[in-house]
Order: C-alpha cells, then structure tokens, then sequence
C-alpha cells in the first residue's frame, strides 16, 4: 500500500482556510479520491496543512488525478486556497513496509506521530528492517500501539519512518509512559542505520 501526501504552509488563518480544506475534502471524497487533511502541530511550522491519501497502487494514485480535475468546484476552490498559502513542499509517496490503512475510516481528531529518518550512507536495508520490525514489535507489546513502517519512493530515497496513530494526545502521554529503559535502548540502536541531524519526530491532527 502507498501513501501520497502533500504538505502546504499556510498563513495559519484557520477560521477563513478551515472551510476550504473542508471543501477539498468533500469534492474528494465525491469522486471517490480518499484524500484527508492534517493540521500540523508539536514538530510543524504553525499553519501546515497536510493533505494526504493512500492507494493500492501507482496506477490508482494517477486515476485520482483526472476524477479531481473534472470535479465541479475543485479548481475554484484551489485558488482561493492558494491565497492563503505560503509555500508548498514536493509531493511523497511512501511504501508501506508493516502495516498501512486506507485512512478514510480514521475519525477526524486522531492524533499522529512520526518519527523519520534518512538511511546513513552504505547502510544495510535489510538490517534495517530488522531493527525496525523489532522496534514496533516491542513498542506493541509495551505501550499497545503499533507502528506503521514507512519508505520514500518518490521524494528524497532513503527516508525510513514510523506512524503511529492515537485517539487524542492524552494517549501518547500514556504511551510514552511506558516506554521504559529497553524501550530507549532498542530505540538508539537504530542510530548507526540513521544518517547524523536527520532523525525528526512530529504531529499531526486529523481535521477532514
């Protein structure tokens, strides 16, 4: 399963941009694109909007573009989205390597970690996959939550991540309650598989 996601700065005037990203969503969701909208927080600049949608395949991913294209209201309702955008990162679409969802089905006011990073130079894929399975393994049986294991194919190669989906932030303060000692030390020994400054971890909210 693939995931494509676009991150776009916003001016963070959220009571005028909220109901154009609730418009996105429900143009969207009328042509069966399963697009959904996250609001950047604890890691993002304040006013990230992030849109993204998972697919089973590339080809399903290119058959969503002309269904929006087409879509009554969809280029009106981009461009007054624009004027209230900053700036626009390049579009990712990541592999699932563990886990994956279709996302439609997540309420809105779900709360998501990532963590990410990018592979060190001459780093063993397979090695690292080991240690990431192992890693979500352990963080299933302490905390309950399972990682989602993630991989770049389009954007900058050799991104590595985790997602980790919560129902409010009271539950990642749960989770991180419970992340002991062993916990801490499996999560250091991916450091030889991470290139050095490039380990990020932030949050989003789901808010359509």
């Amino acid at each position: 399963m693939l995931l494509f996601n676009r991150l776009a700065m916003t001016t963070g005037d959220f009571p005028v941009i909220m109901p154009l990203v609730q418009e996105v969503i429900s143009i969207a969701k009328g042509v069966d694109v399963p697009l959904q909208a996250w609001a950047g927080t604890n890691g993002y600049v304040w006013g990230s909007i992030g849109f993204s949608a998972a697919y089973e395949s590339l080809a399903a991913r290119a058959e969503s573009g002309p269904k929006l294209m087409a879509a009554k209201g969809w280029w009106e309702v981009n461009r007054k989205l624009r004027e209230h955008t900053i700036s626009i990162e390049p579009d990712t679409i990541l592999n699932f390597e563990r886990g994956g969802s279709l996302g439609t089905a997540i309420p809105v006011g779900t709360v998501v970690q990532q963590s990410y990073f990018q592979l060190a130079q001459g780093a063993d894929w397979m090695a690292t996959m080991k240690w990431a399975n192992e890693f979500a393994d352990l963080n299933k049986a302490l905390t309950g939550v399972d990682f989602n294991i993630i991989r770049t194919i389009y954007g900058t190669l050799g991104q590595v991540g985790f997602l980790a989906g919560y129902p409010n932030t009271a539950a990642v303060d749960a989770a991180r309650a419970k992340m002991n000692p062993e916990w801490m030390a499996k999560y250091l020994e991916g450091s030889k598989f991470a290139a050095a400054g490039t380990v990020m971890q932030r949050m989003m909210t789901k808010i359509a």
